[in-house]
Formats: C-alpha cells, sequence, structure tokens
C-alpha cells in the first residue's frame, strides 16, 4: 500500500528503523517525518539526535513524539522529553520554522485507571506546549481509545494524530470529528534500513502543513 493519491506522506520512526538515509526518503516524495524522542521517565530513543537533524538536512518537516506510560511520573517524563529535545535542537526546546508540534504516544495504561492515565497525560500535554509554545498532539490508536479507555473526551482539545491499518478510512474515537496525521500502514521504503516503516499522512495541503510547521 502507497500513500493515497494527492496526500501529503510522511513516516514516523524510532530505534527499530536504526540510521535512517533521509535524503532518499525525501526523495522518494515524503514531506514529513516523526521520530521517537522518548519513553517514559529514563529512556531515550538511540536515533532521535541524527534524526532530528537528518530530517533538516534533507528539507523534510520535523516532529518529535514521546511513549507515554501512566504509570511514571508525568513530569519527569515532561523532562526527559524536552531533554532529548534540547540535546538535538541547540539546546533549545522552542520549536522553530519547520518543526512541527511534539507528539505524545499514549497506547497504553501500565494498569493504571483511566482517570489517572488522562490527568498524566494532561499534564504532559501542558507542560510541553509551555515549553515548546505549540500546541501538542495526541496519538493512539481507535481500539485503544475506545475499547481500553472507554472513549474518554479529556483530551480532545488536541490534535488527533490516528493510527488504524489498511483501511481506505480511518474510524476515530467519537471525542474527535476529524484527525491532523494518520498513520495508515507499514511497509519497507528506500533508505530505511528494517523490514518495514510506519506510513502517514497529513490532512490538508502542503501549504497548510507547513504553516503547521511554523512557516507563515
Amino acid at each position: 500500500m502507497a500513500w493515497p493519491t494527492g496526500a501529503v506522506p510522511g513516516i514516523d520512526v524510532s530505534h527499530y528503523q536504526a540510521v535512517i538515509d533521509w535524503p532518499t526518503v525525501q526523495s522518494a516524495g515524503v514531506a514529513f517525518g516523526f521520530a521517537k524522542a522518548s519513553e517514559g521517565e529514563s529512556s531515550s530513543d538511540l536515533y532521535f539526535v541524527d534524526n532530528w537533524s537528518g530530517m533538516k538536512a534533507a528539507g523534510i518537516l520535523r516532529g518529535a513524539y514521546h511513549f507515554f506510560h501512566p504509570a511514571r511520573d508525568p513530569q519527569a517524563q515532561v523532562n526527559r522529553f524536552l531533554q532529548q529535545l534540547a540535546k538535538a535542537n541547540g539546546d533549545s526546546v522552542v520549536l522553530a520554522a519547520g518543526d512541527l508540534p511534539a507528539a505524545l504516544d499514549i497506547e497504553v495504561t501500565d494498569g493504571i485507571a483511566v482517570p489517572a492515565v488522562m490527568a498524566g497525560a494532561m499534564a504532559w500535554l501542558m507542560a510541553v506546549e509551555a515549553a515548546t509554545e505549540r500546541r501538542p498532539i495526541v496519538y493512539t490508536y481507535t481500539n485503544f481509545w475506545n475499547n481500553t479507555l472507554g472513549n474518554p473526551s479529556d483530551l480532545s482539545g488536541y490534535p488527533l494524530w490516528i493510527s488504524y491499518l489498511n483501511v481506505t478510512t480511518p474510524i476515530l474515537p467519537s471525542a474527535w470529528p476529524n484527525w491532523i496525521f494518520w498513520q495508515f500502514a507499514q511497509q519497507p521504503l528506500t533508505g530505511v534500513p528494517s523490514v518495514s516503516v510506519d506510513l502517514d499522512v497529513f490532512n490538508g495541503t502542503e501549504p497548510e502543513l507547513q504553516t503547521i510547521a511554523g512557516y507563515a
């Protein structure tokens, strides 16, 4: 499955993909990418710094995401993410032109009650918004949000990056009327030395994505 015709194409990566050849990825038409920066309180993605600079150098709009663990302290997770961002970004956590908003990956509960999951996620989102000066994005997948969390609406004020694979149109949690990014497939891609990579699309035009990335 390739990107839908007319869509603004992107990918998201983590340590599982190792070193990415970003110029080759860009030549395949990829306009944006998200790279995992951190997970929980203490885990840092080994390839984030290289991915962050590599996307910029290749002319790809870049974003960073954090894998959220509800059983861990939210502020410590904020600190871990911002430390990674600062390390990759010349000691600055303020996002600049060419940078997409940060994303929070919510796909586990760690056995924590839903209200506590929501409270911790909200604390992370608010703190990262204040630090980066850009409203973050919530990443999740529909089955988890609806069936594991019970379809809460607490975070519906944040843009949605939905994961729903191998369909022509994603089904969304009802708390969100639309999505900003859609992770729609996993497949091999030239320039990515792994079995597969996540493919994403932006819900809009390339000029609209440029605006979200801080270009006037």
